[in-house]
């Protein structure tokens, strides 16, 4: 060996060990806005849920220091509500990330057991539920008014109200079509929405207050992120929605604990600014 190759490697060798190793490829979708919230949701409903989260995402996830992104997936139609929570904990990467499963009461499906076996399901895998009694519709309802009307788990009075209500603007012929068409929210639907979250929560917080069950208030809702999977019992998770710890959520008619989600995402939370002359 000549002597300048072997004073080459001991100098590649000194090099080598001032120098920092090269570091893996990163994955690219781990490049985003690390000062993002990322929540994983899945939803049994394929039109109107993917719309409004949509619309949540666009309207107020780029606010500074307050920055989220919905990461949504669309269940098929037809699936029961405990493989809606099987979805969300498959899509999301980890074990400790945000989750919630939306799913609707709805009595025409025959889905009593499958919603109890949902709910004992999510709350040993650390996932949180939006469960709408009796439908999604209650939701976007009270965008506009108060509704306190046991139905039983039908959804047929709520839309129906949902399509005469004069600020509910595009929604006269919502789910008017055979097949689920027509249950969009984009457009003049969505825009009709928006600005009206806050109305929304305090009358969803109130059907909370107002619950069969006599000792449920909203004023006891945990709207922290859950510590994982198997840390709570069912009857701790359970209070997180601000129920009971016995409380069935079958008999909680009418509900929808879609306000705890944008709530704890700070949507609809602001104090409305007094634009009248105090008195």
């Amino acid at each position: 060996m000549s002597r300048s190759s072997a004073e080459g490697r001991r100098v590649n060798r000194r090099r080598g060990r001032h120098e920092s190793p090269r570091p893996a490829r990163r994955d690219l979708s781990s490049y985003g806005d690390e000062s993002r919230r990322v929540v994983y949701i899945a939803a049994e409903g394929e039109k109107t849920e993917d719309e409004y989260i949509k619309l949540l995402n666009t309207t107020y996830g780029e606010r500074p220091g307050n920055k989220f992104f919905l990461n949504f997936s669309a269940v098929r139609k037809g699936l029961r509500p405990d493989q809606v929570v099987d979805h969300v904990i498959a899509r999301a990467p980890g074990a400790a990330d945000e989750k919630w499963a939306l799913f609707d009461r709805d009595t025409e499906d025959s889905r009593d057991t499958a919603i109890r076996e949902a709910m004992s399901k999510a709350a040993r895998e650390g996932v949180q539920v939006a469960l709408s009694h009796p439908s999604i519709e209650l939701w976007l309802l009270l965008h506009f008014q108060p509704f306190t009307s046991r139905e039983e788990g039908r959804s047929g009075v709520v839309k129906d109200r949902l399509r005469k209500h004069p600020d509910a603007k595009g929604f006269a012929t919502y789910d008017t079509k055979s097949g689920g068409r027509g249950k969009g929210i984009d457009g003049t639907r969505g825009a009709s929405l928006v600005g009206k979250e806050g109305d929304a929560i305090t009358n969803a917080r109130k059907l909370v207050d107002q619950c069969p069950h006599g000792a449920c208030s909203s004023k006891n809702a945990d709207l922290g992120k859950i510590p994982g999977p198997r840390k709570e019992t069912y009857e701790q998770w359970n209070l997180r929605s601000g129920h009971a710890a016995g409380c069935d959520p079958l008999k909680r008619d009418p509900s929808t604990d879609m306000w705890r989600l944008l709530s704890s995402l700070g949507i609809g939370t602001e104090p409305k600014k007094d634009s009248g002359r105090r008195r």
